[in-house]
């Protein structure tokens, strides 16, 4: 099983329509699932992104076959351009910091540094965002590090806006098929190219 975590859904839609999730109601979340896929709305930030985490580890048995994949988009320093994808490969904190094992070989890996607020600026990393610490901390023992990826699209330049939902969509709809491609690699799939 894929276990898929966005904060909003217009970072999920295109993942959604392109392996025809279908919605469905928990009693705390918005999960979008198909026979392989289960995709969680887990909202803004590093505590409800632990607390969408918890929850799924209270209602399924994660194996190691499983994959867990957080998606989302990112600021980041002028030197990354609107739209681009990126890998973290650490996340940082003000307290912690942490060095993942990136799968990706054609994606740049970055430094991130995850916050509980908007940022407008990063002092020692590539990229900011809310979410990634939250589910790593709660996730890293139920999932192998190989089978652990968090994937991030730059949004702005730590230029701070609140993003009309189609420009979201659009952003992760521009790197559906890459995605796609990485979910494969993380599932252990062999890719053709």
């Amino acid at each position: 099983m894929t276990y898929i975590f966005c904060a909003f859904e217009a970072e999920a839609r295109p993942i959604i329509d392109a392996y025809k999730l279908i919605k469905q109601k928990s009693d705390l979340y918005t999960i979008f699932t198909n026979e392989n896929i289960h995709l969680i709305i887990s909202g803004m930030g590093q505590e409800k992104a632990k607390k969408s985490a918890q929850y799924l580890l209270s209602k399924v048995s994660v194996c190691k076959d499983d994959t867990f994949i957080n998606l989302g988009v990112c600021a980041a320093r002028d030197s990354y351009s609107i739209g681009e994808l990126l890998e973290i490969k650490s996340i940082h904190s003000d307290e912690v910091s942490y060095v993942l094992k990136p799968q990706s070989s054609d994606i740049k890996h970055v430094s991130c540094f995850s916050t509980r607020e908007v940022q407008n600026k990063t002092s020692q990393t590539d990229i900011a965002e809310m979410e990634a610490l939250g589910l790593y901390e709660t996730l890293k023992d139920a999932f192998l590090p190989e089978k652990m990826g968090f994937f991030k699209v730059v949004s702005d330049n730590f230029r701070p806006f609140v993003p009309k939902k189609k420009f979201i969509i659009e952003l992760m709809q521009a790197h559906t098929v890459e995605i796609q491609a990485h979910i494969k690699r993380l599932q252990g799939e062999y890719i053709v190219r």
